[in-house]
């Protein structure tokens, strides 16, 4: 099997807008969709991406600032409904016989009762995504 050579090849020059520049007159390539990345936040959709929850488990457990003792975890069991679990009971291997995905989990509260995460609410205060974003706007105005 012979390796291609860079003629038969064909790739599609994009600008700084991330549009595709048409081929040159007499090239022709295949259909290509261009992908622009999507921005966390996009001002003219008026929408701020909620960050996932892993994101907000991850930051609690690691960084110095949060004290992962003092978060509670709300998620769906399949079988029993809505629960609460410490931060420290929470088993991330998949292995693990209580293993909960983190796609189940509904909020994550502090002991006092403040909500830092909802994902029905879309509220997110240890990143600032979500509806949060623009609460913090809105207070700043």
């Amino acid at each position: 099997m012979a390796p291609e050579s860079l003629e038969e090849t064909s790739i599609i020059p994009e600008d700084i807008s991330g549009e595709a520049t048409p081929d040159p007159p007499g090239h022709s390539s295949p259909a290509r969709k261009v992908r622009t990345p999507s921005p966390e936040y996009d001002p003219k959709a008026g929408e701020n991406r909620l960050r996932p929850a892993g994101d907000i488990i991850n930051r609690l457990n690691w960084d110095p600032a949060f004290e992962r003792t003092e978060y509670v975890i709300g998620f769906v069991d399949r079988f029993e409904g809505q629960l609460e679990v410490g931060m420290d009971s929470w088993k991330k291997e998949t292995t693990d016989e209580e293993f909960i995905p983190q796609h189940r989990v509904l909020y994550i509260r502090h002991l006092s009762g403040e909500v830092v995460w909802d994902r029905r609410r879309r509220i997110d205060k240890i990143f600032l995504s979500g509806n949060s974003a623009f609460a913090e706007l809105a207070f700043l105005a």
